[in-house]
């Protein structure tokens, strides 16, 4: 039996779409497919991210990577966006 999560995050567009390019790679690298599986999805400035897993346990550790690679991916592009046009 899967069990499946969504979550949406929402900012303006353009931070959203940065965040979405910058993590898309990131389903490649699920190491078993048949046990769980993430799925991403960009319309305007809402990004869904669909979760699943065989058990609560894959699913919870599913949702734990990718919130928190969503978080870290989120924090840079605030980070590079207030330093402006001077870099770091």
């Amino acid at each position: 039996m899967m069990i499946r999560a969504e979550f949406e995050f929402k900012d303006e567009e353009e931070i959203v779409k940065t965040i979405y390019e910058s993590i898309k790679e990131e389903r490649e690298e699920v190491i078993d497919k048949k046990r769980s599986s993430v799925d991403l999805a960009l319309d305007g400035n809402t990004l869904s991210v669909y979760m699943s897993g065989d058990d609560i346990i894959r699913l919870r550790a599913v949702a734990n990577t990718w919130l928190r690679l969503l978080k870290v991916a989120d924090e840079m592009v605030h980070v590079v966006k207030g330093c402006g046009t001077h870099g770091f």
